[in-house]
């Protein structure tokens, strides 16, 4: 496995980075839930990139490859590895903030 990077998140401090759809982000800050799929390329990796359910449709077209509308669709945002877990609860239909 590479060596983790890190970014400094405003409510945790310094964490693991992570990258995630702008769709995922979008609907945490929202409130709105939007699905969470993630990449099984690295199964030792505990923050794998993760999409939304519209990007994972996209994706499926190309047949796995993230070109074209999938990849221009996309744009990835950094969460760091505590937002995720949060991002990745919500998302997947618990609530992170009870």
């Amino acid at each position: 496995m590479a060596k983790q990077r890190h970014t400094q998140c405003a409510t945790h401090g310094k964490q693991p980075e992570t990258f995630v759809c702008q769709h995922i982000l979008g609907g945490l800050i929202d409130k709105k839930r939007v699905g969470f799929f993630w990449t099984q390329d690295d199964p030792e990796n505990p923050y794998p990139d993760a999409w939304c359910s519209d990007c994972e449709e996209r994706v499926k077209k190309t047949g796995g490859d993230w070109a074209g509308e999938a990849l221009d669709k996309l744009k990835p945002e950094v969460l760091c590895a505590e937002c995720y877990k949060v991002a990745k609860e919500f998302h997947m239909g618990g609530d992170p903030w009870s």
